[in-house]
């Protein structure tokens, strides 16, 4: 490309942004239920009915007294997310995209321009990594936590999972997709307590389901924009496939990756946040929350330190030699599940 040349008339085309939208189908169908805190550490009371039945008793005798439910306790810790962002005298003086070349704006209108984007460039990390711990609580019952300094894991202890092998996965000879959907609905109402509203699928689960003779008769493919397999994209990044009338079940996929780069940190790689062999059952009646930790601060003259309770935390410093402006957004996000039997993953393929 050649210079500029100042003499020749020009038009300043319309600046076109592309940016991959923030999509947070899991959190918000399922974490509704949010709570801040100004400590470090969380506990969780865990309680578990029973199907006990009321005793018979004879009327000379009186009532029969039963044992109250017992409950669990488990600490955890939110972890802590802090990402920044950095403001310097270039950053200020260079002319910001789409902004005209001659008619320009002053060095303090830009940088309020580039705090408003940071701050909305950090609020979306954060939600991203929001919606990447409610997949991994979901669909693994853990939540790996890797940063510099830290590798550990945080551990719901779910245990309702299901490996399909031979010629049962879904596709092959055996294969019986809706019996699998009645069995794990049926689990889940007899150790979770709820019914399974909600089917997510994973792209190559969810064709798998589709191609299966058994459900094309039940879903009759061949009148396609008339019966209940009408799929359409929702808002959140979600797309609806249909219904199952018979168990009122609703399935969805969800098309949405993160970028992964911890494990090869090298070669950084675009994944899918729903496996695609995966099928969830899930029930929108289960109690999920989303829990914010305290976190620390320093006030703005720097001598003293606190907590601060909220879902997002923002924050400024500067420093010299180069002057340089700071803006970071903190968070100590964590997803609870209040029952862990009250859901069901399987892997399909």
């Amino acid at each position: 490309m050649g210079e500029i040349s100042i003499y020749d008339p020009r038009t300043m085309g319309k600046l076109i942004v592309r940016m991959p939208k923030v999509k947070t189908f899991i959190r918000n169908t399922f974490f509704r239920n949010v709570q801040t805190f100004d400590t470090k550490k969380i506990d969780v009371d865990m309680k578990k009915g029973k199907r006990q039945l009321a005793p018979f008793v004879h009327p000379k005798i009186g009532s029969e007294t039963i044992p109250n439910s017992g409950y669990q306790t488990n600490t955890y810790e939110p972890p802590l997310l802090a990402p920044d962002k950095i403001t310097t005298i270039d950053d200020i003086l260079a002319r910001r995209p789409g902004e005209s070349l001659y008619n320009g704006k002053s060095p303090n209108q830009r940088a309020v321009e580039k705090m408003q984007e940071d701050f909305a460039e950090l609020d979306e990390t954060i939600t991203r990594r929001e919606e990447w711990m409610c997949c991994q609580t979901l669909f693994t019952g853990k939540i790996p936590v890797i940063g510099k300094g830290l590798n550990y894991e945080i551990d719901f202890n779910f245990t309702n999972t299901e490996t399909l092998s031979g010629t049962k996965q879904w596709g092959k000879s055996s294969a019986d997709p809706l019996g699998d959907l009645d069995r794990w609905k049926e689990k889940v109402q007899k150790t979770g307590f709820v019914n399974t509203d909600i089917c997510l699928m994973g792209k190559s689960a969810c064709a798998a389901f589709l191609k299966d003779e058994n459900v094309q008769k039940m879903l009759d493919i061949r009148r396609y924009d008339l019966a209940v397999i009408k799929p359409r994209e929702l808002p959140n990044g979600a797309t609806y496939i249909g219904t199952l009338a018979k168990d009122n079940i609703d399935i969805y996929t969800y098309s949405e990756w993160f970028l992964d780069d911890w494990t090869n940190a090298g070669k950084p790689e675009e994944k899918p946040l729903v496996p695609e062999n995966m099928v969830a059952m899930l029930s929108t009646e289960a109690v999920f929350s989303m829990f914010y930790g305290g976190v620390p601060v320093v006030d703005e003259r720097g001598k003293e330190i606190g907590i601060a309770e909220g879902t997002r935390i923002p924050d400024q410093w500067v420093k010299r030699r180069p002057p340089r402006r700071f803006l970071g957004l903190s968070a100590a996000p964590l997803p609870v599940p209040h029952e862990v039997d009250a859901w069901h993953i399987a892997y399909v393929l």
